[in-house]
């Protein structure tokens, strides 16, 4: 009797964790919560699974739920998102050269998108003179620094997140599917092979109706960026048209943007060849 219950536990174990496995592949990223509702288990038991898939290199187990894959060598998982002074301080110079190159990349006439970050708001920066273009931003900072210039600005209602100065939320996402960008500029903290990360779960909804809604995606990232990961996944390379940033990306990670047919344009410094 002991041997025949024994059997079908095992099995059902087995199974669970490929439809856990699956369900997060699907994802990029999910929640114990999301995961407990999808297999109709507690959330101690998806917790308890997670740790042993995570032990098993199956998957990366993160705060609050897990992410597809596991890290490789060259992979680095950040849990905490530092202030948003801290990052604008850290690679000031290169980011301003990636907003100077993202800038030149707006045509005349073009309704942008310009998404929340630091890199995205040295994109405002350069834009602040431009008076041919209309700009739709959920970047508050952005906003703010673009009403003093010619261009139409446009600022979606919702709620704030403050130390961010981001608006996000259901009313924000419902205010921007109404809308059709020419070009949309998404900031992110980390790039793989595997997509684009963020911290926010807030802001990252947002970027994904930029991606959406938007015919060219651009995405801004310097190459300390490279090789990271983080809890929110915003979307896949084969989502995004250009990747503008500071440096060749590893060999490894510029050959999947290639096979996916992004464009990199690397934003020298001044006098380099």
């Amino acid at each position: 009797m002991t041997a025949k219950t024994a059997a079908p536990a095992r099995a059902q174990i087995t199974i669970r964790d490929g439809l856990l496995r699956d369900f997060v592949e699907r994802r990029g990223f999910a929640t114990v919560s999301e995961i407990a509702a999808e297999l109709g288990v507690s959330e101690i038991t998806v917790r308890r699974d997670l740790t042993r898939l995570e032990s098993q290199g199956l998957l990366v187990r993160t705060h609050g739920g897990a992410l597809a894959g596991k890290l490789s060598s060259a992979e680095s998982f950040d849990s905490d998102e530092p202030t948003f002074e801290a990052r604008r301080r850290r690679n000031a110079d290169a980011k301003t050269r990636i907003g100077v190159a993202a800038a030149a990349l707006v045509r005349p006439g073009a309704t942008i998108g310009i998404d929340v970050g630091t890199t995205t708001l040295e994109l405002a920066r350069q834009l602040a003179t431009r008076a041919d273009i209309k700009i739709f931003t959920n970047n508050v900072r952005a906003a703010t620094l673009l009403a003093e210039g010619p261009a139409a600005v446009y600022l979606p209602g919702g709620q704030l997140r403050a130390k961010e100065l981001s608006v996000h939320g259901s009313i924000a996402i419902a205010q921007l599917r109404h809308y059709w960008f020419d070009q949309a500029f998404i900031g992110f903290s980390g790039l793989t092979d595997q997509g684009l990360f963020d911290y926010s779960l807030e802001d990252t909804e947002i970027k994904r109706v930029y991606i959406e809604r938007a015919a060219q995606i651009v995405a801004l990232c310097d190459s300390s960026k490279f090789g990271r990961l983080s809890m929110a996944r915003v979307g896949t390379l084969e989502e995004i048209d250009t990747l503008i940033t500071d440096a060749q990306p590893p060999a490894a990670l510029r050959d999947a943007l290639e096979q996916a047919n992004v464009s990199i344009i690397v934003a020298e410094a001044a006098g380099s060849e």
